[in-house]
């Protein structure tokens, strides 16, 4: 971890002087801040401003009684974050600009212990309510209307999933009812990873983060295998086609990466690697889909100021720029030039002496999405 990441952010009282900060390992970085120290008008600039990285949110507590209230309590694990948010009623919305803005590219997992919410992720509507575990990606839009809450939220960079789960992105919008017994499982799990998390040894950290990745890409494998009953498990789960798309991933910016060079690679005919694929949307429009991934994050990074659209299309054999845009807009639903433009606010905001960027440059700094 670097010197920024180990960083502890303590309250703000009412008269803005700095609150003493809670108790936590010398490991474990932490990251929060208590509503009942600060008044109305700081606790909302508080909380905008510390889930600015993950959402847009305005509606404050829209049509509730009292005035908006929140407070949170995190730790960076290593490379995973876990925390414990309260919070009144709001709007949640992820669009293509935060995510440009943000630059940041990771599955987050929620367990609602209170409360819940409804809405929409990409184009898939999802209902969330106490007991439920729900999945994003955050390098997809989001939408949702939450009531008042209390949530545990464990924040993995998508390469841990990567590892486990051919298609991480199919994760967005998944919910895991709270009746289920894998949703009690995982609950458990990690209430009981929030609850030990500051009394961890980075050694014990690390063990720890490991295994509950694995244990999470394990139950969520098996969930997405059982909501789509036409898919072919072996194909899905397979080694060989980890192996491909590892291999894929690898050589995303070689003009001579093509459905024939990866069958001759792997010694597989065409045939066999079309039906591989077949699951996940052909060869070719997964490949494509990788290098606009790839693109996307390349001009949502700290330093989009300088790069032109024409160089990213040619770094990841996109075509034209104006066959780069259009791809690039029917995938986003914006364009390469305002994903760069909505990154470089992102970076005015984070050189701000007033804004609190410690979350963001943790999560930017441990998880480059090239590794994906």
């Amino acid at each position: 971890m670097s010197d920024d990441a180990i960083t502890t952010t303590g309250s703000t009282d009412a008269s803005g002087a700095a609150a003493e900060a809670a108790p936590i390992s010398a490991l474990l970085p932490a990251f929060g801040f208590r509503a009942d120290l600060m008044e109305a008008s700081a606790n909302v600039a508080a909380w905008r401003e510390a889930v600015a990285t993950l959402f847009d949110v305005d509606e404050l507590a829209a049509d509730e009684p009292g005035p908006f209230r929140a407070d949170i309590s995190s730790y960076a694990m290593g490379p995973v974050l876990i925390g414990l948010s309260r919070a009144s009623g709001q709007r949640f919305r992820r669009t293509a600009e935060t995510i440009a803005r943000s630059g940041v590219d990771h599955i987050i997992l929620q367990l609602y212990l209170r409360g819940g919410f409804d809405g929409i992720a990409s184009d898939r509507p999802i209902r969330v309510r106490a007991g439920d575990i729900c999945l994003f990606d955050l390098a997809q839009t989001l939408e949702t209307k939450a009531t008042a809450f209390e949530n545990v939220t464990l924040v993995v960079p998508r390469p841990m999933f990567g590892t486990h789960l051919l298609r991480v992105d199919d994760l967005h919008g998944l919910v895991l009812p709270g009746s289920s017994v894998v949703a009690r499982l995982l609950a458990g799990h990690l209430t009981a990873l929030f609850e030990f998390a500051p009394r961890m040894s980075l050694d014990e950290c690390q063990s720890v983060v490991e295994g509950t990745v694995s244990l999470l890409a394990a139950c969520l494998r098996n969930e997405l295998e059982r909501s789509d009953p036409d898919a072919d498990r072996a194909v899905t789960a397979g080694p060989s086609l980890m192996r491909i798309r590892q291999y894929i991933e690898a050589g995303l910016a070689s003009e001579e990466l093509s459905a024939g060079s990866i069958a001759a690679h792997f010694g597989l005919s065409r045939a066999s690697l079309y039906r591989l694929f077949a699951p996940v949307g052909g060869i070719a429009d997964y490949i494509r889909s990788r290098r606009l991934h790839r693109a996307f994050f390349d001009l949502a990074g700290s330093d989009a100021r300088t790069l032109r659209i024409s160089e990213v299309a040619r770094r990841w054999q996109l075509g034209t720029d104006a066959h780069f845009t259009r791809s690039f807009k029917a995938a986003y639903g914006i364009t390469p030039r305002a994903a760069r433009e909505a990154a470089l606010l992102g970076v005015h905001r984070g050189t701000d002496a007033t804004s609190n960027a410690t979350i963001s440059r943790w999560m930017r700094e441990i998880a480059p999405p090239s590794a994906d």
